[in-house]
């Protein structure tokens, strides 16, 4: 069930218009952009790349949400493969709508404050569960 929001203004995590509406809903539909934002929240806010790849390719590579991994039945070529996406599609996309910082010296992405606010966005729209 959607909660109820306050205004529709609500909804858009960059501003008022449609456009931002618009980055919102493309940023948050890809689900490997999703589980980077998520992870992020998680941990304090940033990872390193590496970190990041991991953890992304262990979700994917789950069956159950609920079983505890140490990630090592994830395969290299897995991890590479999310860590080249990553690294070319969606960071970049995720720093471009400065939604993350990222440092490609030492490969640290780190969570902004529009991430955060998009995120509290995609989570009044699933729900506490989603």
């Amino acid at each position: 069930m959607i909660p109820l929001l306050g205004s529709p203004e609500s909804l858009t995590a960059f501003g008022e218009d449609a456009d931002a509406v618009d980055t919102a809903m493309d940023l948050l539909a890809d689900k490997r952009r999703r589980a980077a934002l998520q992870y992020l929240a998680e941990t304090g806010g940033d990872a390193t790349l590496t970190e990041l790849a991991v953890e992304i390719a262990a979700q994917e590579a789950s069956a159950d949400p609920n079983a505890i991994s140490d990630h090592g039945d994830v395969s290299s070529r897995d991890r590479r493969t999310v860590q080249v996406s990553l690294h070319h599609t969606h960071i970049p996309k995720l720093q471009h709508a400065e939604v993350v910082e990222y440092d490609t010296e030492t490969e640290t992405i780190e969570l902004t404050d529009r991430g955060r606010t998009l995120l509290e966005r995609r989570e009044a729209i699933e729900g506490p569960s989603g």
